[in-house]
């Protein structure tokens, strides 16, 4: 258990908080004292779900089902309200170590133990779903032992039985190595998705290892769609009913009503394998006599909730939240040197939208921006039946995440600012995405592709680009368009296993590339000979590298042209640097910018970027260009509402720009690529990357 943070809420709910248990992508789990003196842990949503109604109308119908869990082996829901500034929900405290704990401390489960654990967990997913849901997520760490039995908690993504799930294309809800093919697909899951994970965790229990191995999450994924389980060391006596648990189609797994009764009544007598009850002892001794800390500082910790109870208006949150946390140097170094043009202060009686533009200022991606963002201010500001004027402000990031804090809190603070564009990186952008969120301001995101926008972009941020969980378009369609391999290898680089997962599961699990696949890890840093020697026995194997790093991606070109290897290459647009492109001839590459220079469809902006700044723009020029005029749109559509109308006029219908068709799945929750999404092809040709198509035109002269 963590100590309580500074901003943390001392009090949710009439209950009194003592510590931190964990957080996860949901929000934050507290040990508490409930308003009768009973221990609790109480879980408080995170903001940016908190923002979304559908989201709210969820976890309602969601808490009162698990209210009418009352089986002796699940945890029951004390309290819960959905309708608090921060949605909460806590459930009976079980002081006691995990199963993922215990098989580590104590190693492997006898055959004795394990059946006793069956027993007892699939009776309760016997509750769990005669109460109408799916757990979704039953793992060795939502398991906790106690003297008298195992308790299965965390019903935190738990859904209502044939509920659809409400996520982006890619994403996956649960823990890899214990979820369902069904459900690392992204598809609807039901009681037989439980019943898979529950043979996951007793394989775990009895063999001390995961049944699809180790590695990064995308491998372990596709080995649980396309692999079969390493059941070695399994007890004879239970080996076959764990293996029809996992079995790849739901319907070929027993029910749960066959699983009580092949692992029969829970046996108490000796139930825990020995050291464990000694251990069980010692940790539920921890909490006896906590002392109550003091009160907690009042405020929204930007990397946590808000404090329940709390509605803050745009201004309060810019003072005690987001600016606070960044720190009073950064807010301050921005307003040392913001840079405010094209527009003045409005015309006649025109009013005057501000257009805030935050990336670093030494880089030369944000300069690109700049120029292509004051072309469009400036041509927009020239509109004869204009009903506004525009300025563009920017901000520097620094490059940092504190930065890019402190900047956006600058920007979203000005009283006639109507819209941020984020031109930082992934390191920078999600920083910049949280201080809107708390300003309630609307920030549009350009260049950052990271998958952890995804969940982000529910509140007031909209993607106009793919994110990695969408994998990279260009490449995608170059590959089933053009090349259409009978087989292709995916080199994942494990040394950014957590930002390329999404992109390999996209490709293997979610089969977005026709014909077979297969996946190679690398460790991080590790050496790319072992691999290349494989590729190299089929030379005409396609090739997608998996990995963010020039000089990494250079390292593996180069073994791989060293094979004579004869198949297709592609990568993504974060490699292409000095390195990469001076090793990597022929290889295709995927990026979400264009080229105005090579794009006849741009012909216009590059003429007009010339004639204004004296050079060819840069990449990301007309994209800051497309932004700019993206968020007039809106603001001309908001009319009298302004900017606080801004966000859902841009979601509300496709909008046509000159290097992309912005558009939003139904709901307006995520980017939408199925047409003209802005994603373009490359070739590396004498140490260049040289523009090829949109990704709408590959394949069609074929």
């Amino acid at each position: 258990m963590e100590r309580l943070r500074p901003f943390d809420p001392s009090e949710t709910g009439g209950h009194r908080l003592i510590g931190r248990l964990g957080s996860g992508g949901m929000g934050v789990v507290y040990l508490a004292r409930s308003p009768h003196g009973s221990w609790c842990a109480l879980k408080v949503i995170r903001s940016e779900h908190a923002d979304d109604p559908g989201f709210r109308a969820r976890f309602r119908r969601e808490a009162e089902l698990a209210a009418r869990l009352g089986g002796r082996w699940t945890v029951p829901v004390l309290a819960a309200d959905a309708e608090a500034a921060s949605p909460w929900l806590a459930t009976a405290y079980v002081p006691g170590p995990s199963l993922a704990e215990a098989v580590t401390r104590a190693g492997p489960w006898g055959e004795k133990h394990v059946v006793a654990l069956g027993a007892a967990l699939a009776e309760a997913l016997d509750d769990v779903h005669t109460a109408g849901l799916v757990h979704r997520d039953l793992k060795p760490a939502n398991v906790l032992l106690t003297a008298d039995g195992p308790r299965l908690i965390d019903f935190g993504i738990a859904r209502a039985v044939g509920a659809t799930a409400l996520t982006a294309d890619g994403s996956v809800v649960g823990s890899p190595g214990y979820l369902s093919p069904e459900q690392a697909r992204g598809r609807t899951v039901g009681p037989a998705s439980d019943v898979f994970s529950l043979g996951c965790v007793l394989a775990h229990a009895a063999t001390g290892r995961a049944v699809f191995g180790g590695g990064g999450a995308a491998g372990v994924l596709y080995r649980t769609v396309h692999e079969e389980p390493d059941l070695d060391g399994v007890p004879p006596g239970f080996e076959q009913i764990v293996r029809r648990c996992l079995a790849k189609e739901p319907e070929a797994r027993p029910g749960v009503a066959e699983l009580r009764a092949f692992f029969g009544e829970f046996d108490g007598d000796d139930w825990l394998p020995p050291g464990l009850p000694s251990l069980i002892a010692e940790q539920a001794s921890r909490i006896v006599g906590l002392p109550v800390p003091e009160p907690t500082v009042a405020g929204a910790d930007p990397a946590g909730p808000a404090p329940a109870g709390s509605s803050p208006t745009r201004r309060r949150l810019l003072v005690g939240g987001a600016a606070l946390a960044a720190g009073t140097a950064a807010a301050a170094a921005w307003w040392l040197g913001p840079r405010d043009t094209a527009g003045g202060t409005g015309s006649g009686n025109r009013p005057r939208y501000v257009v805030g533009l935050l990336g670093d200022h030494e880089d030369s991606v944000f300069t690109a921006h700049e120029r292509g963002a004051r072309l469009a201010v400036e041509q927009h500001n020239r509109g004869a039946r204009r009903a506004f004027d525009l300025a563009l402000r920017t901000a520097d990031d620094r490059g940092t995440a504190k930065g890019a804090a402190g900047a956006a809190a600058g920007l979203a603070a000005a009283p006639d600012m109507a819209v941020v564009i984020g031109a930082g990186t992934n390191a920078t952008v999600l920083a910049a995405v949280e201080a809107c969120t708390h300003a309630r301001i609307t920030i549009l995101v350009t260049r950052a592709d990271t998958n952890r926008l995804d969940s982000l972009s529910l509140t007031t941020a909209l993607m106009l680009r793919t994110t990695r969980t969408a994998g990279p378009p260009a490449v995608l369609r170059h590959l089933n368009r053009v090349v259409k391999a009978d087989r292709t290898v995916i080199v994942h680089d494990l040394s950014d296993a957590a930002d390329t997962s999404a992109s390999v599961r996209i490709v293997t699990v979610y089969g977005k590339v026709d014909g077979e696949t297969a996946v190679e890890e690398v460790p991080a840093g590790g050496d790319f000979t072992a691999v290349v020697r494989r590729i190299a026995a089929r030379p005409r194997d396609a090739v997608m590298f998996a990995g963010l790093r020039s000089e990494r991606a250079a390292a593996f070109a180069r073994a791989l042209a060293d094979t004579g290897h004869r198949g297709a290459r592609v990568v993504g647009e974060h490699v292409v640097g000095a390195r990469f492109l001076a090793a990597a001839d022929g290889w295709m590459v995927g990026t979400a910018y264009a080229d105005p220079g090579a794009d006849p469809r741009l012909r216009s902006f590059a003429v007009a970027h010339r004639e204004r700044h004296g050079r060819s723009p840069a990449p990301w020029a007309a994209e800051a260009y497309d932004a700019v005029r993206f968020a007039a749109h809106g603001l001309t559509a908001a009319g009298d509402d302004g900017p606080s109308a801004l966000r859902s006029e841009l979601m509300r219908r496709p909008w046509q720009g000159i290097t992309r068709r912005i558009a939003y799945h139904a709901g307006g929750q995520f980017y939408d690529t199925d047409r003209d999404g802005g994603a373009f092809l490359y070739r590396v040709t004498g140490g260049a990357a040289r523009f090829v198509a949109r990704a709408d035109d590959i394949g069609r002269e074929a």
